[in-house]
């Protein structure tokens, strides 16, 4: 199968489903990743053009740890709207990677690029095959399915599907920490809670948490989109 993570910023993929994704490539898949932005207010000293080179180049080595390719939309960071040619970008991404099944943010988080990035996926899902939606790369018969990964921290979030990460946490782990760039933005930005702490070790009790509910060490949890033509009888996380 192909395999499509698309999150709003690079990060947010690694520290979401990593572990997933990692499962998919161990079991063959063809995995992709992609951000719909650059990132570039990632920084409260670089230039804007410069962290934005400096995070795809992070998520870019974030998805060579597992032999996926990365993709970016670049739209401006907290800056990214939809009008139509939004619409065709993420057509055009979904055909291009052929996708199967999509993982993408919760309709429901924190951060607006977030939801507009998850609520993009699920309005063009089924605009995929149509042929007159002309895009660079070509219409294929299908309407992927989608997953939706957990928002931040995982509030309000009740998860219908788990994955054992447990085998490959440590993957994950190691796919989130090539985003350097950002444990110094989370410190600066979020000083009450995050100053002087790597906040990507608050991953490993999210997935315990998620393990603790499905009986393994370590898992992700995900709600699978339950609309029209994608729905199947099987399961197909790994």
């Amino acid at each position: 199968m192909n395999i499509l993570a698309i999150g709003a910023h690079p990060d947010d993929i690694e520290t979401s489903c990593g572990g997933t994704l990692a499962k998919y490539a161990k079991q063959g898949h063809k995995v992709f990743t992609a951000t719909a932005t650059n990132g570039n207010v990632g920084s409260a000293t670089l230039p804007m053009d410069e962290i934005a080179r400096i995070r795809k180049e992070e998520a870019r080595r974030a998805a060579a740890i597992i032999g996926a390719e990365y993709i970016c939309l670049d739209y401006d960071d907290e800056m990214f709207f939809e009008d139509r040619a939004a619409r065709l970008a993420f057509i055009n991404l979904v055909r291009y990677c052929k996708a199967d099944i999509i993982l993408t943010h919760n309709p429901e988080d924190y951060n607006p690029d977030h939801e507009l990035t998850s609520k993009i996926i699920n309005d063009i899902a089924v605009m995929i095959p149509v042929a007159k939606l002309k895009t660079e790369a070509p219409a294929y018969d299908k309407i992927p399915i989608i997953a939706y990964f957990e928002p931040v921290n995982g509030l309000g979030f009740v998860p219908t599907e788990y994955v054992d990460i447990t085998e490959t946490m440590e993957i994950k782990m190691a796919m989130c920490r090539e985003h350097k760039s950002q444990v110094g933005w989370m410190s600066d930005n979020y000083k009450d809670t995050l100053s002087g702490k790597d906040f990507f070790e608050d991953y490993y009790t999210i997935a315990r948490y998620r393990g603790i509910q499905c009986g393994v060490e370590y898992a992700e949890g995900f709600r699978m989109a339950n609309d029209a033509f994608r729905v199947v009888p099987h399961r197909v996380l790994p």
